[in-house]
């Protein structure tokens, strides 16, 4: 069985998105609905693997960009030993699977059969 997990940052970056940069307010109560699925870490309970997460993305050199924005979402996949989902580069190297969607979806399939 897999679960899903994010932050209350990567949320709050989801609602910010979706209502101000997409503008698209209607799909929140799609995002609220997601979230109630998905067991959400309070940014907090993560500080103390932050400074960590922080350097092992700066130091990949898969994205090159030195970003460090996304540290909170290494950090909960460091502390529940899972993995990441995302379309960035910028976890190759961390030590962490990352998935993109559709090796994901396909996962998922070939786990429901």
């Amino acid at each position: 069985m897999a679960a899903l997990a994010t932050t209350d940052r990567a949320v709050e970056e989801a609602r910010r998105r979706i209502e101000l940069g997409m503008r698209w307010p209607e799909l929140l109560p799609v995002l609220f609905a997601l979230t109630a699925e998905l067991t959400v870490s309070p940014l907090m309970s993560l500080e103390h693997l932050l400074p960590d997460a922080a350097t092992a993305l700066r130091d990949v050199t898969h994205s090159r960009n030195g970003t460090t924005d996304d540290a909170h979402i290494l950090a909960l996949a460091w502390e529940i030993e899972g993995d990441i989902w995302s379309t960035d580069r910028d976890f190759s190297g961390t030590g962490v699977a990352v998935w993109s969607t559709p090796n994901l979806v396909r996962a998922f399939a070939s786990s429901a059969a």
